[in-house]
């Protein structure tokens, strides 16, 4: 098969798969109606601390999370094929600092706060950034730009890291809520940040994991959180 077919078999998968978005699908879940903590798997660095001392959800179904200690909250059941639509902003009157969400999140290491999975980096400055930790298969689109794919060893707190970074800065101001929609499907995943796309990877790892929403570092907050699961 020539290059250009190949090109052209790509931007139709692409384009085929993007058009999920702004969609109203079957199968829409909103992942917030479980308001109850013990419905949500919790993981931290720190022994003996509750999920609530990180977590809580406020009266109107906004996710607060302390962001220390530093760990995770995730979903029970395990998704390979979605799409995630989340809204997200830095507490009013504090600092930004650093959080993600966690795609395929599918082993927790021991003696690390951070699972094996594909992050969606949200840390101030770097929203719609990604990260494969523990040797998470993340390759560079073909093509990139020199400098935006990255890989090193993060020793035993990180494992093989692969990164991939975004393409444009659509972050609103600290205390603004933040539109994010994240396409899985099978290798394809694309991040979308207020309504433009600012970074995708074609040939991503395809295994099913949870969906997870990280505390590291300061206050941050999460509402309206609708999966639709894909084929």
């Amino acid at each position: 098969m020539t290059k250009n077919f190949l090109r052209i078999v790509f931007c139709c998968t692409f384009l085929s798969a993007v058009a999920v978005f702004g969609q109203v699908l079957p199968n829409q879940v909103n992942l917030f109606e479980k308001t109850n903590l013990s419905e949500w798997d919790f993981h931290t660095d720190k022994e003996g601390v509750a999920a609530e001392k990180v977590y809580s959800f406020s009266d109107n179904g906004i996710l607060l999370c302390k962001g220390e200690p530093f760990g995770w909250l995730g979903t029970k059941e395990e998704y390979k094929n979605f799409k995630l639509s989340v809204d997200y902003r830095w507490s009013p009157g504090v600092k930004p600092t650093n959080s993600g969400i966690f795609l395929r999140l599918n082993q927790q290491p021991e003696k690390t706060f951070l699972p094996r999975c594909v992050e969606v980096q949200l840390a101030s400055k770097s929203a719609g950034d990604l990260y494969g930790f523990h040797g998470m298969k993340l390759p560079a689109p073909a093509g990139i730009a020199e400098g935006r794919a990255s890989a090193r060893d993060g020793g035993e707190k990180f494992g093989l890291i692969n990164g991939l970074k975004k393409i444009a800065d659509l972050e609103k101001e600290p205390g603004q809520w933040n539109m994010l929609d994240i396409l899985c499907s099978n290798g394809l995943i694309v991040i979308v940040v207020n309504g433009v796309i600012v970074n995708w990877v074609t040939d991503a790892e395809q295994t099913a994991g949870k969906i997870g929403f990280q505390s590291e570092g300061g206050p941050i907050e999460f509402r309206n959180a609708v999966l639709t699961v894909l084929p």
